[in-house]
C-alpha cells in the first residue's frame, strides 16, 4: 500500500531585529540572530532599529597627518607631522613649526587650570606654554616628555625613555624645581620587573594613571606627603592616543584588545566581537592608533596590516556593547560640547553630523548569519521575507540571498529606490523558491535608511 506523500509545512513567522552589531568571536552560524558576519556604515543609535550611521561635513582643510585636535580660547588648534597650528579665519598659522616632516611627532596638549594657557609636547620638544600670543619654552620641565596630564592643580609628565613620573609645583606649570613638600615638585619612580617603560598617562576618577605595555599603575594623593602608588593591574596600553574617557569609564587599547575601566575593579576587555581587527593590528606602529567618544559611541581607529597610520575606524555602542565598522578613517578626535570632530591623514578636519559624508551619499551593507530555522536535517524553501524599512529621499535598498553556509553567489531579489522626495515605510515580500538548508541574507544600499525588522517564513516538508 502506497504511503502518504509528504506535504508542505509552513513554519511560524520569525521576527528579527538586526541592530546587534558585528560578531567575529564565533562561527557565523553560532552568533546571535541580530548580529552580523560583516557590516559597514550602519549603527544602533536607534536600537533596536538598524540605521545608516550619521555622516560628516568638512570644517576645514589643512595639510598632513592630523594627530591632535583641540580648541583654546574659542579657536581651533591642530598638530600634524610638521608642527602645531592655529586656525585664524580660514588660514592655519604656525604656533610651532619644525620645518620638516616626521609622522612620529605625536602631540599631547593640556590647558592651565583656568583655561588661560595651552601647554604642549611631542616626545622630543621641551614643554611649551602658549597664551594665545606668546610662546614660552619651560626650560626646567623634564626634557623629552611624551605624555602630559593634570590632576589636583598640578601637571604630570612622563617619557618613553625612563620610569620617572614628574609633577609640577602646585598651580604652576613652569615650576619643576621647588622642593616644598606641600606645594613643590618631585619625581616618582615607577618600575616593573619586566623593565617596560611608560606608554601613556592620564587622570581618571580623582587620581593619576600611568600605563606601560603590560601594566596599569595608579597614583593617589595630592602632594609628596600623601602620594600612594597601588599595586599595578596586569593590563597595559600600547597607544597613549587611545586613552579616552566618558562620564563613567576609561577606555584604551591594550596589546590584546580594547579595555574598559570603571575604577575599583579590574579592567574588562570589550573587543572580542572584533577580534579579527585586533589580531591584525600592526604592533610596530600601534602608537598611532587613536580613540574618541561622543558620549554614546566610542570611536576607535586602528593601524592594521602593513599600514603605518590608522586605516580602519570602528564605532562601539557604549550603551549596548555593539560594534560597527565605518568606511571613513579618522586619525584624531576632539569632543567639543556634544559635537565630535575628527582629523584625517590628508589634513581634513571633519564635523560629525548630517546625512552624507561631505556631500557624498553613504554606502552601507550588512551580511547576516546563515538561517536554517531548525531545518538542518532537510531542505527548506524561503517562502517569504518581509523587510520593514524606511528610506529617505534618494536612498536605495537592495535585498539578496545566497544558499549554504559559505561560498556561492548572491541573488538580488528586490531593489527599492525612494525618488519622490519623502520618507516612506516599505513592506517588501520576497519569494525565494530554491530549496536549501541554509540561507545567507545580505542587505545593502546607499543613503539614509532605517531597517526596523525582518519577518521570514520558511516552508519545509513534513517527515
Amino acid at each position: 500500500m502506497q504511503g502518504w506523500t509528504a506535504s508542505p509545512d509552513k513554519t511560524k513567522p520569525v521576527t528579527i531585529t538586526l541592530a546587534d552589531g558585528l560578531n567575529q568571536a564565533a562561527e557565523p552560524i553560532e552568533i546571535g540572530e541580530g548580529q552580523a558576519v560583516s557590516v559597514i556604515n550602519l549603527d544602533s543609535a536607534l536600537y533596536p532599529t538598524l540605521q545608516t550611521r550619521e555622516g560628516f561635513t568638512l570644517l576645514s582643510q589643512h595639510t598632513g597627518y592630523i594627530n591632535r585636535l583641540c580648541r583654546f580660547k574659542g579657536e581651533w588648534y591642530c598638530g600634524n607631522q610638521r608642527g602645531l597650528y592655529r586656525l585664524t579665519g580660514v588660514v592655519w598659522a604656525a604656533v610651532y613649526d619644525y620645518g620638516n616632516d616626521d609622522n612620529n611627532r605625536l602631540w599631547d596638549v593640556s590647558m592651565f587650570f583656568d583655561g588661560s594657557k595651552l601647554y604642549f609636547i611631542d616626545g622630543s620638544l621641551q614643554l611649551h606654554q602658549w597664551d594665545g600670543a606668546t610662546l614660552t619654552a619651560l626650560g626646567s620641565a623634564p626634557a623629552g616628555s611624551a605624555f602630559l596630564t593634570t590632576h589636583a592643580n598640578r601637571f604630570y609628565l612622563a617619557n618613553r625613555n625612563d620610569n620617572l613620573l614628574s609633577f609640577s609645583g602646585l598651580r604652576d606649570a613652569a615650576d619643576w624645581t621647588s622642593t616644598d613638600k606641600y606645594t613643590g615638585t618631585g619625581k616618582i619612580t615607577v618600575e616593573t620587573a619586566d623593565g617596560e617603560l611608560p606608554t601613556g598617562l592620564t587622570s581618571f576618577s580623582d587620581h593619576v594613571i600611568l600605563f606601560k605595555r603590560y601594566t596599569l599603575h595608579e597614583l593617589f594623593g595630592e602632594d609628596s606627603t600623601n602620594f600612594t602608588m597601588t599595586a599595578p593591574y596586569p593590563v597595559g596600553c600600547i597607544s597613549d592616543r587611545s586613552v579616552v574617557q566618558n562620564r563613567t569609564a576609561l577606555y584604551w587599547l591594550g596589546p590584546d584588545g580594547v579595555y574598559e575601566y570603571q575604577g575599583g575593579s579590574s579592567p574588562v576587555r570589550i573587543s572580542e566581537p572584533i577580534k579579527d581587527y585586533i589580531e591584525s593590528i600592526n604592533q610596530a606602529n600601534a602608537r598611532h592608533c587613536c580613540f574618541g567618544t561622543d558620549g554614546r559611541f566610542l570611536y576607535i581607529s586602528l593601524v592594521t596590516g602593513g599600514s603605518q597610520l590608522p586605516n580602519v575606524t570602528l564605532k562601539y555602542d557604549i550603551q549596548g556593547r555593539r560594534w560597527w565598522p565605518c568606511s571613513f578613517v579618522a586619525t584624531s578626535y576632539y569632543l567639543d560640547g556634544q559635537t565630535l570632530y575628527m582629523g584625517t591623514a590628508d589634513g581634513r578636519i571633519l564635523q560629525a553630523g548630517g546625512t552624507t559624508d561631505a556631500g557624498v551619499a553613504i554606502n552601507w551593507s550588512i551580511d547576516l548569519k546563515p538561517w536554517s530555522d531548525g531545518a538542518e536535517t532537510g531542505r527548506a524553501a524561503l517562502h517569504k521575507l518581509t523587510v520593514i524599512a524606511e528610506l529617505s529621499s534618494g536612498a536605495v535598498l537592495n535585498i539578496a540571498y545566497a544558499p549554504g553556509l559559505a561560498g556561492g553567489s548572491f541573488t538580488t531579489v528586490r531593489t527599492l529606490v525612494n525618488s519622490d522626495g519623502a520618507t516612506q515605510s516599505y513592506r517588501i515580500p520576497v519569494v525565494v523558491h530554491t530549496p536549501e538548508t541554509w540561507f545567507r541574507p545580505r542587505i545593502w544600499g546607499s543613503g539614509q535608511v532605517k531597517i526596523h525588522r525582518i519577518i521570514r517564513e520558511v516552508t519545509r516538508r513534513k517527515v
